[in-house]
């Protein structure tokens, strides 16, 4: 049937036309339902005339009643078989971009299941790193061990380290979470599946699915698990102390939650961003041309980026501190370091593969 490899969010507004004639020129290759479902999806995609602009008062719902769509088609002179032709010949296209989309779609998800996203995460008083071979290292305070990484949790894609708990999406793109677990933010949710990220915040957690939404549990305190409705499809979320940030698909930054330091209050000269984390009364982020900015609660110097850092591979605010991975994989840290937090071990570095 010709509808079968019709794919309508991939069809030009033509090509739904083209479809949608040859369809009913040839009724008898398609079922009344299918009629049906062909032009309800022509209907979502708000498709107009494609060969004559002077008859947009023809509606595509019209087309149910085969005699308006003859005589449409004999008003526009089109030769019936012609268009046949031409809806036969968008079918094989659409077939081609079909295959090869999927092939990138294919290399992209090998890529990015090799590469690990976040390489360095500052808790409260405990910082987790991705190493060169992709397991993780914990340390500073482990008084509800959150430092100790779970002998089966293997190679990792990237790791997340909270108020007292720590979370990492697996080499599976599931999610595993340890520590504390009062709010039941080490709980992940049994229809989370496969994700891209994960972000443990001060007592929830934050992961983005697959289809690029936004999905948090644990505590509500301040609304930090209530994702904005008109989110959308976001690039990454980071769980804070009572809030959550994210960078929607313009490389905007958006928070929602507490603002006890303004720390929700996004800068309006910060611009675009590559990445953000939202600490527990501190955000760092960024930005498109690799520099760092952090805004909110600088009582411990967390907000003071070093001056040394240059370009940030990637940053990570804690609750009173924060942390990067330079350009050359070493990790530097500043803020609170009452539990040791900021004594980035000897000789770490991150692996930028």
């Amino acid at each position: 049937m010709l509808t079968a490899s019709v794919t309508h969010a991939t069809l030009s507004d033509t090509d739904h036309y083209i479809v949608l004639l040859a369809d009913l020129l040839e009724r008898k290759a398609i079922g009344d339902d299918e009629l049906v479902q062909l032009i309800e999806n022509a209907e979502q995609d708000h498709v107009i005339n494609p060969i004559s602009q002077d008859r947009a008062d023809i509606r595509v719902s019209d087309f149910i009643d085969h005699a308006v769509a003859q005589k449409w088609v004999d008003e526009a002179e089109l030769d019936p078989q012609q268009v046949a032709k031409w809806a036969q010949k968008n079918l094989v296209e659409q077939e081609r971009i079909r295959k090869k989309r999927k092939q990138v779609q294919q290399e992209t998800k090998r890529l990015w299941k090799e590469v690990p996203q976040e390489r360095v995460s500052a808790g409260y008083r405990h910082t987790c790193a991705v190493k060169a071979d992709r397991t993780v290292q914990c340390w500073g305070n482990n008084r509800d061990d959150q430092c100790d990484v779970p002998l089966d949790l293997g190679v990792v894609r990237s790791i997340s380290a909270g108020e007292k708990h720590t979370c990492a999406v697996r080499a599976d793109e599931t999610v595993q979470c340890w520590g504390d677990n009062e709010d039941r933010q080490c709980n992940v949710p049994s229809d989370l599946g496969v994700v891209q990220s994960v972000s443990a915040g001060g007592f929830h957690s934050c992961a983005v699915n697959a289809d690029g939404m936004a999905k948090c549990w644990g505590s509500n305190y301040e609304g930090q698990r209530d994702v904005p409705a008109d989110l959308g499809v976001i690039q990454s979320v980071s769980a804070g102390g009572f809030r959550s940030c994210a960078v929607k698909a313009n490389g905007i930054a958006r928070c929602w939650g507490s603002n006890w330091a303004g720390q929700s209050i996004v800068p309006s000269d910060l611009g675009t961003v590559q990445s953000i984390s939202a600490g527990f009364f501190h955000t760092c982020a960024v930005k498109t041309d690799g520099t760092a900015k952090c805004w909110g609660d600088n009582n411990n110097g967390q907000s003071d980026v070093a001056a040394d850092l240059g370009i940030a591979q990637s940053l990570s605010a804690g609750r009173a501190h924060s942390c990067a991975v330079k350009v050359d994989g070493t990790v530097k840290c500043w803020g609170l370091n009452d539990g040791g937090q900021c004594n980035v071990p000897k000789g770490l570095i991150i692996s930028n593969d």
